[in-house]
């Protein structure tokens, strides 16, 4: 009796994350913005995204010396960002970091995802003490 109900609260748990991972955005209003990272340090960067309260997704992995863009969008219509899944899908960004792979989130430094009038960014950055620090 008792692993029959830890299994049902298994499954309903998993498809409650399945459902809340899922939402998606209208298509139509979206806009890309561009938002260029170079790692001008000495360890790899990690860049993730939010999505759906505690999942995240990694959004790009950058090398010492290179650069990335991420593949952020806004939607203007209700100034929501969104990252695109494998299928197409736009789900909703509630924050944006990069950090230094491995303890990304430990030294995570913020992307700015403002929703009033989103700018393109472009971002060095670098360990700096016990995080990653971008300008």
């Amino acid at each position: 009796m008792r692993s029959s109900l830890l299994f049902i609260t298994a499954a309903l748990l998993g498809l409650t994350a399945s459902a809340a991972a899922g939402r998606t955005v209208d298509l139509d209003n979206l806009v890309a913005v561009p938002v260029e990272i170079r790692n001008s340090g000495v360890a790899p960067i990690l860049c993730q995204a939010e999505i759906a309260h505690w999942f995240s997704t990694d959004l790009a992995r950058i090398a010492p010396g290179e650069k990335a863009s991420l593949e952020l969008r806004f939607d203007t219509l209700n100034g929501v960002w969104t990252v695109m899944n494998a299928r197409g899908e736009a789900l909703p960004v509630e924050r944006a970091w990069c950090g230094l792979e491995g303890h990304t989130y430990e030294t995570r430094w913020n992307l700015s995802l403002g929703r009033n009038q989103p700018q393109a960014q472009q971002l060095d950055c670098r360990a700096e003490g016990t995080g990653l620090g971008c300008r």
